[in-house]
């Protein structure tokens, strides 16, 4: 039901944008990004037809709005209801955290991999120490 409710909403939206822009603007801005242009297509007389289509669309759309809202609220009443009666189940947050006891540590990569020395560092102006036995 919510998901008719919702898809007639979103279109009843579009239309109600279409109608506004296709309306006769006193001019301005508005005449030059296509106003009138129901005048056009449609003839001279349809101003009043349009106004009398866009207000019974925006009363459309406040009653889909009001339909929508009441149906949410009953659909959050029913799963409050469940949650009562014990149907739903909830997180229990009194449940107490673990002990450092009951975590296991995973062993970590240094326990079985021999590391490597770490290198001289080079005082400037010195010669570098020689590595290993090798003979200049």
């Amino acid at each position: 039901m919510t998901i008719i409710l919702t898809t007639l909403l979103i279109l009843l939206c579009l239309v109600i944008v279409l109608l506004i822009l296709i309306q006769r603007t006193s001019g301005g801005m508005g005449s030059a990004l296509g106003g009138g242009a129901a005048d056009q297509v449609l003839g001279a007389g349809s101003a009043a037809q349009l106004t009398k289509l866009t207000v019974w669309g925006i009363l459309g759309f406040f009653i889909l709005a009001v339909l929508l809202y009441i149906t949410y609220q009953g659909q959050a009443g029913e799963v409050e209801t469940l949650q009562r009666t014990g149907v739903v189940m909830t997180p229990d947050l009194n449940v107490a955290p673990p002990s450092p006891t009951d975590i296991e540590v995973p062993p970590t990569a240094s326990d079985s991999v021999p590391v490597a020395p770490a290198p001289v560092p080079v005082i400037p102006g010195e010669k570098a120490p020689a590595e290993g036995n090798k003979s200049e």
